[in-house]
């Protein structure tokens, strides 16, 4: 027989409302210490346009984050159009922030906090948009999308790479990079196993990507450098066999099975995963079920996959697959932080001398490095 009173509070009734627009969160945020010194909330907002009284397309204008109660971020205007984009294609008669009736959009969440500042355990948003024609029944500001926060520290592992002058490429935690914006569909379900992965390059000792024609695998210096296990597990999966592709900064679309070209994938603990891809073929050094160490050699760093020149692709994740999970955050014990590149395409593309911007520079502990931020990588 059911308790008939009890202690608890009653629920607070709230009033119904139509809203155009719903908004959840697909994946709660974990806090992790960037290598600019603060703690990042790192998350992604999923809107649909479910406007109905009338159906219309309805234009976001901002997203507002609140933890108890308290505004503490605003998404607006450029930084807005930036960092949201709707699925499927985008024309310039229409803005990123536009969603067409029964379409939906993503918005790429960073909520920063000072370093040791107490964290929020639950935040809410609060979306502004166009409002609906005369007589429209439906609200131009509402809440939705409420998140609880994971505050225990990130995993905190080894460098996968040894030496000076890395580079973290699409790396976090507040630009739409390749990996941030990378909230796909995979076997049927939304998953962003690339929300922390970072893709390093290495700098020569001159500020230059290579020495000689960009279009020449050899005359990258770092092609062929070892990759180390970040962390103790066992060897889960691995693929081998994909040959290193040419350099080509327009990439063809690829099997997603493939995207990744040879890889080696660690399980350090439960739920819990690193990926290394774009391996040389023929260069893995261990095999499947075998345990290993921290800093156990893995392979060598190449081009294979959905590589357009050759780097390392390293995440962790929460399952063994790596576009079929969710990126996990984690930090690295030791590196030292050389500065910020400033001309990305010039370096990358053009092979231009890196510009870097001073800040910020020294030694960092149990930190993760930032896009674009060049760091050095102690060795043994």
């Amino acid at each position: 027989m059911a308790a008939t009173g009890s202690n608890a509070a009653p629920p607070k009734v709230v009033r119904d409302h139509f809203t155009p627009l719903s908004a959840r969160v697909l994946y709660a945020p974990e806090a992790v210490r960037g290598g600019d010194g603060l703690e990042h909330l790192v998350y992604e907002v999923v809107i649909e346009n479910v406007s109905t009284f009338p159906p219309r397309p309805v234009t976001v204008r901002d997203v507002i984050v609140k933890a108890d109660g308290k505004t503490v971020q605003t998404l607006a205007g450029r930084q807005l159009q930036e960092l949201m984009a709707p699925f499927g294609a985008v024309t310039e008669k229409t803005p990123r922030t536009t969603i067409q009736p029964g379409g939906t959009a993503k918005v790429l969440m960073d909520v920063t906090y000072p370093a040791g500042a107490p964290l929020p355990r639950h935040l809410d948003h609060e979306l502004v948009v166009s409002p609906g024609p005369s007589g429209s029944i439906e609200l131009s500001r509402f809440a939705g999308a409420p998140t609880a926060v994971v505050t225990h520290p990130a995993l905190n592992i080894a460098p996968p790479l040894r030496g000076p002058g890395w580079v973290a490429i699409n790396g976090c935690c507040d630009e739409y990079t390749s990996h941030r914006s990378s909230l796909l569909s995979i076997n049927g379900t939304l998953h962003a196993g690339e929300r922390y992965a970072i893709d390093f390059v290495q700098m020569t000792a001159a500020g230059m990507l290579t020495d000689g024609p960009s279009n020449v695998l050899a005359n990258y210096p770092f092609y062929g450098d070892e990759v180390f296990s970040s962390t103790a597990g066992v060897v889960v999966a691995i693929q081998d066999g994909l040959p290193d592709g040419p350099i080509d900064f327009d990439l063809p679309a690829r099997e997603a099975g493939d995207a990744g070209g040879n890889y080696v994938v660690v399980m350090t603990g439960p739920h819990l995963f690193a990926f290394y891809g774009h391996l040389i073929p023929g260069s893995i050094k261990v095999r499947l079920h075998q345990r290993v160490a921290v800093g156990a050699p893995l392979g060598l760093l190449g081009n294979s996959g959905n590589s357009n020149a050759p780097h390392l692709h390293f995440q962790l994740m929460d399952a063994p697959s790596p576009l079929g999970a969710e990126g996990i955050p984690y930090t690295f014990n030791s590196f030292t932080a050389e500065g910020r590149l400033t001309n990305f395409p010039y370096f990358f593309v053009r092979g231009k001398k890196a510009e870097l911007a001073t800040a910020p520079r020294g030694p960092k502990h149990r930190q993760l490095p930032l896009n674009f931020q060049v760091v050095d990588f102690p060795r043994p």
